[in-house]
């Protein structure tokens, strides 16, 4: 009898569509793009007797957190919406050369509260946050929901402190350059990297429009309102800065399903 009822349990388990009418839920975030290094003469000429080399690393990978609601009740496609928020640090600093010597001077600084009780400095961010609008045609697979499908994107993303950003700050600041020539100032090099950071800080969002591509799934068990979901997309366009190569995005996380 034991083995009977787990046979019929089995058979309306596995016969279950992974379909919810509606569903929401919050997920891990990993691009693989890029963001490239750069460097260059800030200010001034080698020979001269005040000059600033730049640089900037590169770095990998952006993690993040987002954020994705979903309908399936709609004929033939399903729609979903996603937020995602993913960032990494990068590692810059400056070479200051004076007459009284060279000086180099990395740009981490002190967060502002809540996070200076996290962290006692931090080197500069880039992030990007982007909203998608999915449209997904479903294979309806018991448990299992595999979908492919196309939408649009808006993007959002931090300046980068690279070596056009320091050049423009040192042409608008000649107060700081002229400070490197007093010899009662041992703090000029690093007021520098304050007023960088300060700017940054200060820049706007650069926004854009943009397409991405989208490949996933959704398990969904019978009667338990809860569903997991993996999604790999590939984003074009959003007006990014060119450092920043798109790579490959990945999304792995759970929620609600009713």
């Amino acid at each position: 009898m034991k083995k009977i009822l787990f046979a019929v349990a089995f058979a309306i388990f596995a016969s279950t569509q992974a379909f919810a009418i509606v569903g929401a839920g919050a997920h891990y975030v990993m691009n693989m793009g890029s963001l490239k290094g750069n460097k260059g003469l800030v200010y001034g000429l080698p020979e001269d007797p005040i000059s600033i080399n730049f640089e900037q690393q590169k770095a990998d990978g952006l993690q993040g957190i987002g954020f994705k609601a979903w309908i399936d009740f709609i004929p033939v496609v399903d729609i979903e919406g996603t937020l995602n928020v993913a960032a990494t640090r990068y590692k810059t600093s400056l070479e200051i050369n004076t007459p009284l010597g060279t000086e180099t001077i990395s740009l981490s600084y002190t967060p502002e509260a809540p996070y200076s009780m996290i962290f006692d400095s931090a080197d500069p961010l880039y992030g990007v946050v982007n909203g998608d609008i999915s449209v997904t045609y479903p294979f309806d697979l018991p448990i299992i929901r595999p979908y492919i499908g196309l939408g649009f994107s808006y993007f959002a993303s931090i300046p980068i402190v690279n070596a056009s950003f320091t050049k423009n700050m040192l042409e608008n600041s000649s107060g700081l350059i002229d400070a490197l020539e007093d010899p009662d100032d041992p703090k000029a090099a690093s007021k520098i990297g304050e007023a960088l950071i300060k700017n940054l800080m200060k820049e706007s969002y650069t926004t854009g429009i943009g397409a991405h591509i989208i490949v996933g799934l959704r398990i969904k068990p019978p009667v338990i309102p809860l569903a997991v979901y993996a999604n790999c997309k590939r984003h074009f366009g959003g007006n990014l800065n060119s450092q920043f190569s798109q790579g490959f995005v990945f999304e792995v996380g759970g929620g609600f399903a009713i």
